[in-house]
């Protein structure tokens, strides 16, 4: 046994898989946590299609032979799967990076800027990225209804019970999205000690997870790695994901449920109803605004108000995580 622990050993304990202080690289802990979370999305969507599938079959929504559809089905694969998936890979995107950072990496999540909300900065930090997401938001919304060929269709306000689980379910992608793509990866970067790496790796990342989204484009890819980076900028200059959250949970509540215009190619029951008579570079076609240069403009313009808003900042990013007090 001690022949076998030897070669284990040396594949272990060397430079590729570890840096000079013995820690695992970052690079190999993002892998392995991009990879299980990928893993067990894909593994309980398949499980929770095949059981649902088995239990229409039984109760006579799915004819097995022709493969045909009752309302009933049809109400769960258009409806119901949508929303269900949503919350299911948003509740795995939060649980996975916070179990490997709590229990393999034993720190506090507050080095991954999910801080308390109980004081009133951070709970400042929120509403001021709330208020900005709302802003950049609405002020889209009124330019693609005079420039970007946009026009309100529905004939008066809609709401019905998927405007609540869209709601819940644009909060959780906000605190999801935030704690994997700022929050985790940010935090695993610290080691590295190079700004432009921590603000750029996540941005790119966060990036790529919106690839496999309906009508995606290369501009649209390139708006959300710089949302990325004004993200980014925000934990940078805080220490704190709050502003992250407010920002990225009003953005989309109000660009899907509200305005009911595509968010990231996702088609949202909104409270009016929004449609484009073309596409184009200012309404972003079928993947939404994120796809236009008005979301580039404006989040170049935020990067002046979060300046402005941390310009009395002391905090220290890189040093943070060499605090004592982080570490338990």
């Amino acid at each position: 046994s001690r022949k076998l622990e030897r070669p284990m050993s040396r594949l272990w304990d060397n430079r590729l898989m570890k840096n000079r202080f013995g820690q695992v690289r970052s690079g190999w802990i993002i892998l392995i946590t991009m990879a299980v979370y990928y893993i067990l999305a894909l593994v309980s969507g398949n499980l929770i299609i095949e059981l649902l599938r088995k239990i229409l079959i039984a109760t006579g929504d799915i004819n097995p032979v022709t493969g045909e559809f009752s309302s009933v089905a049809e109400w769960f694969d258009n409806i119901f799967l949508p929303v269900a998936f949503q919350i299911l890979t948003e509740l795995l995107m939060l649980a996975v990076p916070i179990t490997i950072w709590r229990l393999g990496m034993k720190h506090s999540v507050r080095v991954m800027g999910l801080d308390s909300l109980k004081g009133k900065k951070r709970r400042k930090d929120g509403a001021a990225g709330m208020l900005l997401g709302i802003l950049n938001c609405s002020v889209i919304f009124l330019l693609v209804l005079m420039i970007g060929k946009g026009r309100v269709v529905s004939n008066g306000l809609t709401v019905s019970g998927l405007t609540f689980w869209w709601l819940l379910t644009f909060v959780l992608v906000g605190i999801a999205e935030e704690t994997l793509n700022r929050g985790f990866l940010m935090a695993v970067l610290r080691r590295c000690r190079n700004v432009p790496v921590i603000m750029f790796v996540p941005s790119v990342i966060f990036g790529l997870i919106h690839l496999s989204n309906p009508g995606v484009t290369f501009f649209s890819v390139f708006n959300i790695i710089l949302v990325g980076i004004l993200f980014s900028y925000m934990f940078l200059k805080s220490g704190s994901i709050w502003m992250c959250i407010g920002y990225h949970i009003t953005w989309n509540i109000f660009q899907g449920v509200v305005y009911g215009m595509p968010v990231s190619g996702l088609q949202i029951p909104g409270i009016i109803t929004t449609q484009y008579a073309e596409s184009n570079l200012l309404n972003g076609g079928a993947f939404g605004i994120e796809g236009g240069i008005l979301t580039t403009i404006v989040t170049l313009l935020s990067f002046i108000f979060v300046w402005y808003y941390y310009r009395n900042s002391n905090y220290d990013f890189l040093s943070d995580s060499e605090k004592p007090e982080v570490l338990q």
